[in-house]
């Protein structure tokens, strides 16, 4: 009881603070000028006509989108009842989602999955929040109030002739909700066994034409078990985060938004460590405190110049720190975007647009860890067509990004598609063109990774190290995908989407260790680990999803992804590079699949339950799991919702992915929480 009563105290404390900062500065004023209501609830009529922006960077209908997308609505994240944007994702089906440990994810999509995964691009309301320094994602770092967001894009395949390098295999769009949609007050707060307590606050009103929301946030996770499941590991999250948004109607043919964002993330980590590169044996096992910080500041312009014409900018300034015991980074990006929308001429849509990056990198370099500081740039400009016959029923879209960074020449992606669709069914096909450039670690770094032993000559072999080695030998990896997909109503109440694809990497980029006896880093006891472009590969595979609405209140959903993966050594071929096809091949299970159910036996309750199940991979080294999420929800009043939710309810305990070159993995373990939730407009 002492223990129960001591987590309620923990809670308390964690949220009276982030209250009483969100309302000791807001005026007490609320304007009705959007229902929440309209946003909770998505059937199948309204997702099928929602507007989406992320394959064509203007707006078209879910049905008439000519590419494999998916949308993740609010209704569904809160009703599934996770925690993290990491978890929500895992209900769109083509993305493969892992927890490496309690802070840490691996996301993808087809294929190619790991901590440096570099062929996806990230955003939060079309901001890039994936890293350019190894053009990944901190996933540890992407937190938002699940409450404010609108819905969550998700497009499968290339993305790179309208956002450019790093959407190769997928693009994901994380859109929050219009200040006006968020009017008036509401409170969450909660705990549980790992999720020891968290809660956020937001306040919205208006004045005038001018719509806001403030909000601030605050989490604390328990840590993950030891792989002898007995132990904790030192794994634990403590996060908080603060934001704000404004949206303000200038005129009837402008709007303007101004948004941002600040987070303070502790973090713990278990992990080899070498603090010093002499003598060789200094490999230890043992924790260490990690800190990630950052602020944004978004402005976006959308203005129709004409009744055909529509002007589209933003700036964006991201600044973010990363402090662990191998990097220590402050990173800042300056970014200018803006497009010009024709519609209607000629029977053709068309968008022309340009994006300008600045950024500025500095970094602390360890006994282990070596990068320069230093400013790069990104250069890009676009041109998409869209050409409508037969009345809008058949469509064909062509278009071409041009794009170069600091280390790179201008390099190409076009892509072309078309659909034949109307309101009830929708068939499509694709090919494109994209590439993944080099970043920064490709082009600077010297990380003293582990010891090995290696041969100084035919008969000798001493204690040394392998040191990773980005000296600009990376190129850019170029990909090309096909794609054909179909989706059908075949009832009013009911949606069905099939995707087939065929994707042809060259050059896919890896590690490699020349051992040499030449090379003039053995006789130093050194084995060289270069960052070169070392493999070609291809990859299938299907991705199916439905959703029917069998009745008032119950409804089914569910998705079916297989991955076909295959690599070859080139153009380098040895025992090396052997390994590294093996381990890009078992990088993502063959099977994947989700089934859900959402059920209202009665208005003031909900029923869901969530079945994930995720085929064996990492060469078997990850067994298949199955996944099991409950919750139940009571609305004691309109203004109240109370939620108890039960999470990996068929594994007490179980690994779901390995550990990588920064940090070790542990077990997830079955947790449950209760979460309360409070609005008043």
């Amino acid at each position: 009881m002492e223990a129960i009563t001591s987590r309620w105290t923990r809670m308390i404390k964690l949220v009276l603070p982030v209250m009483a900062a969100g309302l000791s500065s807001i005026p007490v004023m609320a304007a009705e000028r959007y229902s929440p209501d309209d946003l909770l609830s998505m059937n199948i009529e309204d997702l099928v006509n929602v507007k989406v922006t992320t394959l064509s960077k203007r707006e078209e209908t879910y049905m008439s989108t000519a590419g494999a997308v998916f949308v993740i609505t609010n209704d569904d994240i809160r009703r599934s009842g996770v925690r993290s944007i990491p978890d929500a994702l895992r209900l769109a089906p083509g993305l493969q989602v892992s927890q490496t440990n309690s802070n840490q994810f691996q996301i993808g999509i087809r294929g190619q999955t790991d901590f440096w995964t570099d062929l996806l691009l990230v955003m939060v309301d079309g901001r890039p929040v994936y890293n350019t320094t190894f053009s990944g994602v901190w996933w540890v770092a992407q937190n938002y109030p699940l409450e404010e967001i609108e819905r969550i894009e998700v497009v499968r395949g290339p993305g790179g002739a309208i956002w450019g390098s790093n959407a190769v295999n997928g693009v994901i769009n994380i859109i929050t909700k219009n200040a006006g949609a968020t009017q008036g007050l509401r409170v969450t707060a909660g705990t549980g066994t790992e999720e020891t307590g968290f809660g956020n606050i937001r306040y919205g009103a208006s004045i005038g034409k001018l719509d806001y929301r403030l909000y601030a946030m605050r989490e604390t996770r328990d840590g993950g078990l030891s792989l002898n499941g007995i132990t904790d590991a030192y794994d634990f999250r403590r996060m908080k985060q603060q934001g704000f948004r404004l949206d303000w109607q200038a005129d009837a043919t402008t709007n303007i938004s101004l948004h941002g964002d600040a987070y303070q993330i502790h973090s713990g980590q278990l992990g080899y460590w070498m603090p010093n590169p002499t003598p060789l044996n200094f490999i230890n096992l043992s924790n260490s405190d990690n800190g990630y910080s950052g602020k944004n500041l978004v402005l976006r312009m959308e203005k129709e110049l004409t009744s055909n014409i529509a002007f589209k900018g933003q700036l964006f300034y991201d600044q973010y720190k990363v402090h662990t015991r191998i990097i220590r980074e402050k990173k800042e990006s300056f970014d200018g975007d803006f497009q010009l929308d024709f519609s209607d001429v000629l029977n053709q849509n068309i968008s022309i647009g340009t994006n300008l990056r600045g950024i500025r990198s500095h970094f602390d370099s360890t006994p282990q860890f070596q990068m320069p500081s230093r400013s790069t740039s990104l250069a890009s400009f676009f041109v998409n067509d869209e050409l409508s016959l037969f009345d809008g029923k058949f469509r064909i879209i062509g278009g071409v990004k041009m794009e170069k960074n600091s280390y790179t020449k201008w390099e190409s992606q076009p892509s072309i598609r078309a659909i034949a669709s109307d309101d009830n069914w929708a068939i499509w096909a694709s090919a494109s063109k994209s590439v993944r450039t080099p970043n920064d670690l490709e082009n600077g770094l010297v990380w003293n990774r582990k010891a090995s032993g290696c041969w100084t000559s035919p008969v000798t072999r001493v204690a040394c190290l392998v040191r990773q080695i980005g000296d600009g030998r990376a190129q850019t990896e170029k990909v090309k995908t096909y794609e054909i997909g179909a989706r059908v109503r075949p009832t009013s109440k009911s949606l069905i989407e099939v995707t087939a694809f065929k994707t042809i990497y060259k050059g896919v980029l890896d590690t490699w260790q020349d051992r040499n006896l030449a090379n003039p880093l053995i006789p130093q006891a050194i084995v060289p680990e270069y960052l070169t472009n070392v493999l070609n590969g291809k990859g299938d595979g299907i991705e199916a999803n439905f959703r029917i609405e069998a009745s008032e209140g119950l409804t089914f959903k569910g998705s079916y992804t297989y991955l076909h993966q295959n690599y070859v050594d080139y153009p380098v071929a040895d025992g090396e590079t052997i390994w590294t096809v093996r381990s890009n091949r078992e990088q993502d299970p063959k099977s994947r699949f989700h089934a859900g159910v959402s059920w209202n036996p009665i208005k003031e309750i909900e029923f869901d339950a969530n079945l994930y199940f995720n085929g064996p991979f990492r060469d078997n080294n990850v067994t298949g799991h199955h996944r099991l999420d409950v919750r139940v929800a009571y609305k004691p009043v309109e203004e109240l919702e109370i939620s108890f939710v039960g999470q990996d309810l068929m594994n007490l305990k179980h690994r779901e992915n390995e550990d990588n070159s920064m940090q070790y993995s542990s077990l997830v373990q079955q947790r449950w929480y209760a979460q309360a939730t409070y609005s008043y407009d």
